[in-house]
């Protein structure tokens, strides 16, 4: 019987796939790894997954320990940022292909142009907490 399950299915992909483990990838991008202390609970399930935890557990667990489960940890954040950026340097349409020195016009908090963050987009946007009124 297949697996049910997404978690099901991205372990066994882990496995069966041969997909570097967490500790693989932040080692590579030169992000410090979950520790085996952190990743202990895997040693009941499957003992070599606390140090060579398959990708998937790892950014979730990652997310949890460093961001408190609100948001992706570094190897996550980091990984889905390099996937958009990728496909923004595939895209013949894009503004990194057609406007490759392209910069916000949008206002500021300061009012240059070269010191926009994404807080001015929000704020633009009438989304940030201030222009919410919280």
């Amino acid at each position: 019987m297949p697996p049910d399950s997404l978690m099901q299915r991205n372990l066994l992909r882990c496995l069966t796939w041969q997909i570097p483990s967490g500790q693989r990838i932040a080692q590579e991008m030169g992000i410090p790894p979950l520790s085996d202390t952190e990743l202990a609970e895997l040693q009941t399930i499957r003992p070599e997954f606390v140090d060579s935890t398959p990708l998937f557990y790892y950014i979730l667990k990652e997310a949890q320990l460093r961001e408190d489960g609100l948001r992706l940890g570094p190897v996550g954040a980091r990984i889905v940022a390099e996937v958009f950026i990728g496909l923004l340097q595939i895209d013949p349409d894009s503004y990194l292909s057609v406007q490759p020195n392209w910069v916000p016009t949008l206002p500021t908090h300061d009012g240059t142009p070269e010191s926009f963050r994404m807080i001015d987009f929000l704020t633009f946007a009438g989304v940030d907490p201030t222009s919410r009124g919280q």
